[in-house]
């Protein structure tokens, strides 16, 4: 997966600097985000001293000025993001058309159109969306929980190591998922392009499949290959659902475990509430990362899958090339041959009149 992904950002290479910008400002708006729990906490803490409706209209202010900054943030990162994600995905369908035209016909009895159709359209089109959503936010979404833990350890250190054993399971699960999930998902789109094809092979033979009688058979066939097809999406479905059902149990299980534990240590005064308070709204906005992994690491599978059936046309050797015509005469230049014949004939015809 390492491999195919450092080949894409080489191809991506005109629209980094447009991807930094887009990933500096989904960066921001995540740390913008996890500031609102610390200014919970100030409120928290304040509503048991001397506090005042200064004090709450200040904070309430504040909150509502950070939630304004993180929806501008947001909006840039889609503004710097998408289009140019665009620009890259129309660049990389032209290049694979000029391969495939410029490819031997040999080639082609080897390939099916629906196998290059899929390429062209559908894997392409994943490869977009990972260059311009799932990229950015995979290292967003790192961020966050780092900064995150470091937050929570401030709020509790006890409190933040229940949460952090509660993502030892989750790695461990996410690299069974990704080693199973690739398999089917190469399984899948493979299958959709054998699909397209045999829709594609059909509507091209109707006329040979009526004067035949071939429809039912065909129908017969394609049936099958579309049962085929179906059980694997479900596997697929499967395998998403039973790691979905994982990235959202252990952290509610966490947070649960946490609550109780967090009651007793406000009750004997080891932290206070307003910690309690911060850090439970603290891990509410990381657990929302930890749950988009599950969905970001099938993103990944699915656009290494596609990038990898991209390359395997895109690297295929032209067995046929048109070398380019050199000359393997050796005679003189035109004046030099026209003057040689008229010193040659002087003595027997007149002159030869030569170009100048």
């Amino acid at each position: 997966m390492l491999g195919t992904m450092r080949r894409l950002w080489q191809t991506v290479r005109p629209i980094r600097f447009r991807l930094y910008l887009g990933l500096l400002s989904a960066m921001t708006a995540s740390i913008v985000a996890l500031m609102i729990p610390q200014v919970l906490e100030f409120i928290v803490n304040r509503l048991g001293s001397d506090a005042t409706a200064a004090t709450l209209w200040t904070g309430g202010a504040i909150v509502l000025a950070l939630g304004l900054v993180e929806a501008s943030l947001i909006w840039l990162r889609r503004t710097f993001a998408v289009a140019p994600s665009t620009t890259v995905e129309k660049q990389i369908r032209v290049h694979f058309y000029e391969k495939v035209q410029n490819l031997p016909v040999s080639f082609h009895d080897g390939w099916g159109s629906g196998q290059l159709l899929s390429r062209m359209m559908s894997d392409i089109n994943q490869i977009r969306r990972w260059i311009a959503f799932g990229m950015i936010m995979a290292v967003t979404n790192v961020v966050t929980i780092t900064v995150g833990m470091a937050l929570l350890i401030r709020s509790s250190a006890i409190l933040a190591l229940i949460f952090f054993l509660a993502a030892v399971p989750v790695t461990i699960i996410a690299y069974r998922f990704n080693r199973s999930y690739s398999v089917l998902s190469r399984l899948s789109q493979d299958q959709n392009g054998d699909l397209a094809t045999t829709i594609e092979q059909s509507v091209q033979g109707i006329r040979v499949l009526k004067a035949f009688g071939r429809g039912p058979s065909a129908l017969e066939g394609f049936t099958a290959q579309a049962e085929e097809l179906r059980r694997t999406e479900v596997r697929k479905a499967t395998a998403i659902a039973r790691f979905d059902m994982f990235m959202f149990m252990l952290p509610e299980l966490a947070l649960g475990v946490a609550l109780l534990v967090g009651l007793h240590l406000t009750a004997s005064g080891e932290i206070s509430t307003g910690q309690l308070a911060s850090y439970f709204a603290t891990a509410t906005l990381v657990v929302g990362p930890v749950r988009m992994l599950g969905m970001l690491l099938g993103q990944a599978v699915n656009a290494t899958t596609a990038l990898d059936r991209h390359y395997e046309v895109m690297d295929t050797a032209n067995t046929i090339t048109s070398p380019a015509p050199r000359s393997t005469s050796t005679a003189p230049p035109p004046r030099a041959r026209c003057a040689s014949r008229a010193s040659t004939s002087a003595t027997r015809t007149p002159p030869t009149t030569c170009p100048t």
